[in-house]
């Protein structure tokens, strides 16, 4: 049975104490914490590495059972591995580009996991993101495919047709266990939105990431795709390490250029997610947003109930049943109570263009029998997501909430009313 009581969060707030804590005030931290729940969620939730250094700054270590401070040592130890090959297979990947003669930008953990956090052992990746021009797309996706990336047919001609609908491909390592993300774009066309894509090419840095020279976004546009990725991407389902990555980010660049943010973040519509996620920041970690940054942002406006949503929200996601994670999609079906907009949903969720059909089952896009694979589609979400959807509509009260929340959310950060 699902349930984020107040138990939890009650292990979410102290939890949250900790990851905030400076050196002087981990000793006001209770000595009597329920150390098994508070290592549980920062594993769930990505953070126990950070959980485990900030530990070693105080004397709060050394109140740890052995066991759990020997557990939190090992997962430092094991996203230190698991990122030496993440940032090895980035090598390969960014040389291959540059002698192709495509320019690209590391997005996210591969850039913060070493010149944000400066410690691999501090930021864990599930994946390797990188942007690449829409011109340089089809011309990338074929040299990824030589170097064992995606199936072996054809398929960059489909991954070109999804520019207008798509903002990303994802391509595993044919013979790794590798996950790799090709962005065109940081996310789906908008109605109404200007492109950041110009601006972020133009202000990106030169940078050394491993042993490959790259491009990676400057502070300002890091810090907004952060925040724009936790809050109008996800709409908070996600997991703490997005706080963590936003609190690390402002104390790195101390010379950040808040009005440059302002101006992005409002020219590119991405203010009341911005807002949402720098003010959760700041309460919550005690990141030093200047206070009119957040007001030219909106924050002062920002509803207090759909912020206490917005941080239930990140507690609660790591909980979910298995296979609702990475399906927001399902979420949010579940929580709307709109006929019509339930049936859009899931008409769009499962015939999508035939582009997104043919990279998705690694058939070429000109084939005949392209259109046979809807049919597979319906099953292998049918196979995916049936206990998953089973749960949400299982009439489990904390679960419902979740997918309620989610929608009010979402219409929250789009600009909508958080209500019908």
């Amino acid at each position: 049975m699902y349930g984020h009581d107040a138990h939890a969060g009650n292990t979410g707030e102290m939890l949250l104490a900790l990851l905030r804590a400076e050196r002087a005030e981990c000793a006001r931290v209770p000595s009597l914490l329920a150390w098994d729940a508070v290592a549980a969620l920062a594993l769930r939730h990505g953070v126990a590495q950070l959980l485990h250094r900030r530990l070693q700054a105080g004397p709060m270590l050394g109140a740890l059972p052995p066991p759990l401070a020997d557990r939190l040592e090992e997962e430092r130890r094991a996203i230190a591995l698991d990122n030496l090959r993440n940032y090895g297979e980035f090598g390969r990947v960014a040389h291959a580009l540059r002698a192709a003669g495509i320019p690209l930008v590391a997005l996210k953990g591969i850039h913060l996991a070493e010149l944000v956090y400066r410690d691999i052992s501090m930021r864990p990746m599930s994946d390797i993101d990188i942007l690449v021009r829409q011109a340089d797309l089809e011309r990338a996706v074929v040299t990824l495919q030589r170097i064992g990336y995606g199936s072996e047919a054809n398929i960059a001609s489909a991954a070109a047709a999804m520019v207008g609908t798509k903002c990303n491909i994802g391509l595993a390592h044919r013979k790794r266990e590798i996950w790799l993300e090709l962005h065109w774009a940081l996310d789906e066309p908008r109605t109404g939105s200007t492109d950041p894509l110009p601006e972020i090419w133009c202000s990106a840095l030169s940078a050394s990431l491993g042993d490959a020279e790259t491009l990676v976004m400057s502070p300002e546009f890091l810090l907004l795709h952060v925040c724009a990725h936790l809050a109008c991407n996800h709409n908070f389902a996600f997991s703490l390490r997005a706080l963590c990555d936003i609190a690390e980010i402002v104390h790195v660049h101390p010379t950040i250029d808040w009005e440059a943010v302002v101006i992005h973040g409002c020219r590119h519509h991405w203010t009341r997610g911005v807002a949402a996620a720098l003010r959760l920041a700041r309460d919550h970690l005690g990141v030093p947003v200047p206070e009119h940054v957040l007001a030219a942002l909106g924050s002062n406006t920002l509803d207090p109930g759909l912020l206490a949503d917005a941080i239930a929200q990140l507690l609660a996601a790591t909980e979910l049943p298995e296979g609702l994670v990475t399906a927001p999609n399902l979420i949010a079906l579940s929580g709307s109570k709109r006929l019509r907009e339930k049936a859009a949903m899931m008409w769009r969720r499962l015939f999508v263009p035939r582009a997104e059909l043919a990279l998705l089952y690694g058939v070429p896009r000109d084939s005949p029998r392209l259109p046979l694979y809807y049919a597979i589609r319906l099953r292998d979400l049918a196979q995916r997501y049936a206990a998953a959807a089973w749960a949400l509509n299982a009439g489990d009260p904390a679960l419902a909430e979740v997918a309620a929340r989610h929608v009010r959310l979402q219409r929250w950060i789009t600009g909508g009313p958080a209500h019908d």
